[in-house]
């Protein structure tokens, strides 16, 4: 018997015209191969291999980790299914099933691109069993995040309702609703739990490269991980999936129902709005809605430092490639921001496209300072201002040319500007940290 929710979703992506989307980020990768490879396979010219794998390996399952992360949180939490299905009954297994394919089948380009990128492993460095391992880790860091995802996220729901976790939500949340806590920091633990799983598997695999049989085993680690992920989430699934809808309510009417106007309308950086409403709009939805964009921004930077604190002349490339991928990755939240609001809106508002597309455009050249920032201070600190400002002036550059493409799509394409900028965005990333 065919499941009818995956059928919906096969006939929404056909009238989309979204079936063959997926391949520009694959040619994408392609083309960035042999621009980036100076600076993600630079082990290679000094034939350390195995510890060069594991360390990237990691980093990209670690990247795939975030991504899915943040993609079955959207689909299964976020979701339009949701609007659409809440006033019929549903059968949640079969719904999480239809869900899970429909995530798998768009984002199945993550472990594709990952392995074109570490194909000079077999191609230049002769190795072909290490990019074979490398490949088959990158496959199981998505299983693995697709399958913990969901878990993860359907078992927020229980922690957002549960009067046990009361107290915990309250030390967290902040100023959020305490049932929302369990939402926003659900994809940082699924996050984690997917690490440890990779962690060990990019040991084993530089283990079994160094002539460690056993280590090829730790390869299974992750889809395993993810298999088991799977099997706790289509229980949740009946017991969560539709009392999700009573949660997100409950949290939208508490955020309406602010009682202090001051807090109301109090979100990060607002005080750049100086009475400008569609400025104020972006920043609103783009703390309240978006909030992992601006505050996964300051990460990135803090990760930078990392690669700053050297004195290695390579410092300036170790932050580039972070703090560059950083602020190209914030500078796309336009597109994220137009991908929430209904076509009609704009319209309705009386508000000029242009001037929305501005507003969207200098909220995510102001959330990218958060990449840039750290990065150009530790700089400064180690290597003196005249590096610091030549990093400083790529990525401004980066920033704001990211963020007026981005707010370009947005404003033409809405949510499908996504597989035009994600491409553009790769592409210029390779160019500048493989001729830093």
């Amino acid at each position: 018997m065919s499941n009818p929710y995956r059928e919906a979703h096969r006939r929404i992506r056909q009238r989309k015209g979204g079936q063959w989307s997926g391949l520009l980020p694959i040619v994408a990768a392609a083309l960035a191969t042999p621009l980036a490879r100076p600076v993600l396979l630079g082990f290679l010219d000094v034939g350390v291999v195995a510890a060069g794998v594991e360390a990237v390996t990691f980093r990209f399952g670690a990247l795939i980790a975030a991504a899915m992360a943040l993609h079955t949180y959207t689909d299964l939490v976020r979701g339009s299914d949701r609007a659409v299905l809440d006033p019929h009954p549903v059968q949640p297994r079969a719904l999480l099933s239809a869900i899970a394919v429909r995530t798998a089948r768009e984002r199945v380009y993550l472990p594709i691109m990952a392995a074109i990128l570490l194909s000079p492993i077999a191609w230049e460095g002769g190795d072909g069993v290490a990019w074979a391992g490398a490949s088959a880790l990158m496959v199981g860091a998505w299983l693995c995040a697709l399958g913990v995802g969901f878990a993860t996220h359907l078992g927020s729901v229980w922690a957002g309702l549960s009067p046990q976790l009361a107290g915990a939500l309250d030390a967290l949340r902040g100023s959020n609703p305490r049932m929302q806590a369990a939402l926003i920091y659900a994809p940082g633990f699924a996050l984690a739990v997917v690490l440890i799983a990779v962690g060990f598997a990019a040991a084993g695999l530089s283990g079994a490269l160094q002539g460690w049989a056993p280590g090829w085993a730790f390869l299974a680690l992750p889809p395993v991980v993810g298999v088991l992920g799977w099997f706790a989430a289509l229980p949740l699934a009946e017991q969560y999936y539709v009392r999700a809808t009573a949660l997100l309510s409950e949290v939208d009417a508490q955020w309406a129902g602010v009682e202090e106007a001051e807090e109301a309308s109090s979100v990060y950086l607002d005080w750049l709005a100086q009475d400008r409403p569609e400025m104020l709009r972006a920043l609103r939805q783009g703390w309240r809605r978006l909030r992992i964009w601006p505050t996964g921004a300051w990460v990135v930077g803090c990760i930078s430092v990392i690669g700053g604190w050297t004195e290695d002349p390579i410092a300036l490339t170790q932050v580039l490639t972070v703090s560059g991928g950083g602020v190209l990755l914030i500078s796309g939240i336009s597109i994220r921001m137009a991908e929430g609001d209904p076509v009609w809106l704009d319209n309705a508002l009386g508000v000029p496209k242009g001037k929305v597309a501005a507003a969207r455009g200098a909220v995510a050249l102001l959330y990218a300072q958060g990449a840039v920032v750290p990065a150009v201070a530790v700089l400064a600190l180690r290597h003196g201002f005249a590096v610091a400002g030549w990093a400083l002036m790529i990525t401004e550059g980066l920033a704001l040319g990211g963020a007026a493409l981005a707010a370009g799509l947005a404003s033409q394409m809405r949510g499908r500007g996504a597989w035009v900028y994600g491409p553009t965005a790769l592409l210029l990333w390779a160019a500048i940290v493989g001729n830093v």
